[in-house]
């Protein structure tokens, strides 16, 4: 491959991990926002509606892990090549997610719920994992 493809890849690579971060850091402060009853908002992105302080504190935890993982995405944008397996773990978990909102909690969502969901989370898995084959290829 040239060198100005593999510049490109690296580019792909470094804007798919900052999606991901941005995409997961708005998500952890709404979380910690809606945890802290600042804002009354569905939860992105299964726009589902909760209340009381069991769902306030599992919204507090969730958010520190959507934290730490923005920022463990943002890392993989500085090494994209060599931390591009994270992409791919990312994809994975997605993928579940999307499996576990429609097998164990689809009682808890509306059909409309889970058709805008799955796109939102369905996209993000094709662009990681996309991401992260197209790179392989590339780069080995």
């Amino acid at each position: 491959m040239d060198e100005m493809g593999s510049k490109d890849n690296v580019a792909v690579l470094k804007i798919a991990f900052l999606i991901g971060a941005v995409a997961d850091g708005a998500i952890a402060i709404e979380w910690f926002l809606i945890s802290l009853g600042l804002v009354d908002l569905p939860v992105h992105p299964s726009f589902f509606v909760g209340s009381g302080q069991d769902f306030q504190y599992v919204l507090s935890i969730g958010g520190l892990f959507m934290m730490g993982w923005a920022f463990l995405l943002y890392w993989g944008s500085l090494r994209p090549i060599e931390r591009r397996g994270v992409l791919l773990l990312t994809a994975v978990l997605l993928f579940i997610a999307i499996l576990s909102d429609g097998i164990v909690f689809a009682h808890l969502f509306s059909t409309k719920q889970i058709l805008l969901s799955t796109s939102v989370k369905l996209s993000l898995v094709i662009l990681f994992s996309g991401s992260y084959w197209h790179s392989k290829r590339i780069h080995g």
